[in-house]
């Protein structure tokens, strides 16, 4: 939303509607990209960009142990959370009352999702024919952070794949 304060209008803007070249609308991509409200200078006069963004999202590849304090912590950090793993046995209710939960490949499961700006992919597996493909998608996207849990041998095989 942008309000004129000298002008008292108000505009509802949303991100993928703004053009390239135009200050203000560069004035109000980088709020949204930085995800604040802020008082800004237009060449129309002060404005007040009122930032409403979607809620950030992380999509956890790998029902481990790990994944529970990172979905705790990723939780009180106002995340929405989605925990992929297709083994049901370690992807249950009773581990992860609180998140949704996806028995799929990581791979479809992951395309299947709407992964933008506002979505980070950790994988956690340790097992190739689950975390590399779930990589392949996640590099390809727009997500803004890309995790993989890994020693460092497993890293440099990841690489080499």
């Amino acid at each position: 939303m942008l309000t004129g304060l000298d002008q008292e209008t108000q505009q509802l803007l949303y991100f993928d509607d703004l053009t390239e070249g135009d200050s203000t609308h560069s004035l109000i991509k980088r709020a949204f990209r930085d995800d604040r409200s802020q008082l800004v200078d237009t060449p129309n006069g002060k404005a007040f960009i009122h930032v409403y963004n979607t809620p950030l999202r992380l999509m956890v590849v790998g029902a481990v142990h790990i994944a529970q304090p990172l979905i705790e912590i990723a939780r009180a950090c106002g995340y929405e959370i989605t925990l992929i793993d297709p083994r049901r046995a370690f992807a249950t209710r009773e581990r992860f009352p609180t998140v949704s939960i996806i028995h799929s490949w990581p791979d479809s499961a992951l395309r299947n999702e709407k992964l933008d700006q506002r979505c980070a992919v950790v994988t956690l597996t340790h097992d190739p024919k689950l975390d590399e493909p779930a990589l392949e998608v996640a590099l390809k996207s727009e997500v803004f952070y890309i995790g993989a849990l890994g020693s460092k041998k497993t890293h440099r095989k990841r690489l080499a794949a």
